[in-house]
């Protein structure tokens, strides 16, 4: 018997080997990788560069026009929230790309004849699917991700409304972290609070190791008395990389020599770089734009500490639990992080990374210095327990928890490979 399962996201590669943040894509073929009789489908907005309609590992991709011309279609890639601060006449594509996903998702769930939906993101996916699957008494689960509940916020009144009504409708729902957790049960009165909290989870998404294929000697830190650090992630606000270069001039007016290796892309680009120049870190920070698959764990293995300087912006813009954090620590790298990343819910401060306070840069000078006179084989053992942690998050392992809080116990049957 086979079980149709519609994956619902707006954010998703456009094409095989795309910068695009792919983590939607990897849970979709883990779990037709272990539920070989799902049939799995993805639907999500389309983009200039993409196909309609395709499929990878066996798992159907379907792609939503939401504007004409199609070349105008530029409120969702990379970012939803990002688009709209960076041009806010993007606003005026909301309407027409939850309409477009709307009468997508029912055609999809007529044509194919699917069981259960699961949403990736309350907006739009959640509001809109929420829709079609009362109209077709469909079972609908929910991921949440960072701030895209709390963000609704900002609409007086509608806001409120739409979360107190809709979010109580899923079967159930996993949050990326507890921060998001907490946030949208902010919404609640205490009875339905308490439905709520039964019905959801902190639910991390998994990691994909691609580790280099090389010799031993390739893969060796580089003995040139810097210590090496190393960011991973999209040059948003959120991130505080800001905050990493400050610290960065810090440690290296205190006459303590040290190198970053800067692997993203994103809107401050500019800005950081003319932030590294006014700070005299040209010679320190090595830009390398987006950086994927194993020329990416390359760079992650010539690193001596993993950086995660997150924050929570004044707009309210925050990290879910960053798939970055989780391949450094299964890669088995010493990791820090800060306090509004989300890696209080899954590391030990000290035995599994290092945790600093968030926005301050001299807490994160006190942790880079701390690693620099730190020996070989302390930094190993904080390594070696990340690793340890880390196997937990790894597709082959996370899938099935997902698959068992937000698919099979909906549709009565639990498919698991043996």
């Amino acid at each position: 018997m086979t079980t149709r399962i519609l994956i619902c996201a707006s954010t998703f590669p456009r094409y095989q080997g795309d910068g695009m943040v792919d983590f939607v894509w990897q849970q979709a073929r883990y779990l037709k990788k272990h539920y070989p009789d799902f049939d799995v489908h993805v639907l999500v907005p389309h983009a200039p560069e993409a196909s309609q309609y395709e499929v990878w590992e066996g798992v159907h991709i379907h792609r939503y026009k939401y504007f004409k011309p199609e070349s105008f279609q530029t409120l969702v890639y990379p970012a939803i929230w990002p688009n709209i601060k960076e041009k806010p006449l993007r606003l005026f594509q909301v309407p027409f790309l939850l309409a477009a996903c709307y009468f997508a998702t029912r055609r999809i769930v007529q044509q194919y004849k699917i069981d259960l939906i699961y949403s990736h993101w309350f907006t739009p996916q959640g509001l809109m699917c929420n829709r079609v699957a009362n109209q077709f008494s469909i079972p609908h689960t929910l991921t949440s991700h960072a701030a895209d509940i709390t963000i609704l916020r900002k609409i007086p009144f509608l806001g409120n409304y739409l979360v107190r009504k809709i979010l109580p409708q899923f079967k159930a729902i996993s949050f990326a972290g507890s921060r998001g957790r907490n946030q949208a049960l902010d919404f609640f009165d205490s009875n339905t609070r308490d439905e709520i909290e039964v019905k959801s989870t902190v639910l991390p998404m998994g990691v994909d190791l691609n580790l280099p294929d090389c010799s031993a000697d390739e893969n060796q830190q580089v003995n040139d008395g810097k210590l090496r650090l190393v960011f991973v992630g999209r040059l948003a606000e959120k991130k505080g990389v800001t905050y990493l270069l400050h610290a960065m001039a810090d440690v290296l007016n205190k006459g303590i020599p040290v190198q970053l290796d800067l692997l993203g892309d994103g809107p401050l680009l500019g800005d950081i770089k003319q932030q590294v120049n006014a700070l005299n870190l040209s010679n320190s920070v090595k830009f390398h734009g987006f950086v994927n698959g194993q020329d990416k764990f390359r760079v992650l293995s010539q690193a001596d500490l993993f950086v995660l300087p997150s924050i929570v912006t004044a707009d309210g813009d925050a990290e879910g639990l960053p798939v970055s954090l989780l391949e450094a620590m299964s890669a088995g790298m010493l990791c820090c992080a800060s306090d509004e990343s989300g890696a209080p819910d899954i590391i030990e401060d000290g035995k599994t990374a290092i945790l600093f306070k968030a926005k301050s840069s001299e807490a994160l000078a006190n942790v880079i210095q701390q690693v620099s006179l730190m020996d070989n084989t302390s930094r190993a053992a904080i390594a070696n327990n990340a690793k340890a942690a880390g196997i937990e998050f790894l597709w082959d392992n996370m899938i099935h928890k997902h698959a068992a809080y937000l698919i099979t116990p909906f549709i009565g049957l639990d498919r698991r490979d043996q």
